[in-house]
């Protein structure tokens, strides 16, 4: 238990800088390519918050495990009787309904639209942030095009 709350910390830290360096890198790009990535860096900083609060209630309630542990070994020399104790039922609600309740805002967060396009005139298309532009077809309409490499 005391392993996967440090563990659980050491993901807290390493997402939050993770995220910091993705951000500037996602920023940095958007300049150079002149794209607006706000709703990008909108939708990087919903996920590192709820993965920081996913693993800091993790690692809370896992540093709560290792504390009723201890407590229960120093009484009875064993650890049995944590187990069917009614707060290890508490403890496995907490901890699977936090992974379904995270996996959902995930998927919330993923299928959101962060739109940055609320200033646009009405009437006019935007493409990657730019007004006045069209988007260009994924495919051509007359079929696949053969290259010949000569």
């Amino acid at each position: 238990a005391i392993l996967l709350s440090t563990v659980s910390i050491i993901c807290v830290c390493e997402i939050t800088i993770f995220s910091h360096r993705f951000r500037t890198v996602l920023k940095t790009l958007g300049a150079i390519n002149q794209v607006s990535t706000e709703s990008q860096v909108k939708r990087i900083v919903w996920i590192t918050l709820t993965g920081n609060l996913f693993f800091f209630t993790r690692a809370f309630l896992e540093t709560i495990f290792a504390f009723m542990l201890v407590i229960y070994w120093s009484r009875t020399g064993s650890v049995a009787e944590v187990f069917s104790h009614s707060l290890w039922d508490s403890y496995m609600l907490l901890k699977h309904w936090s992974e379904v309740a995270i996996l959902c805002l995930m998927l919330y967060i993923l299928q959101s639209r962060f739109t940055t396009n609320a200033g646009a005139p009405a009437g006019s298309s935007t493409v990657g942030g730019r007004t006045g532009y069209d988007r260009v077809p994924d495919a051509e309409q007359g079929g696949p095009v053969k290259a010949v490499v000569v």
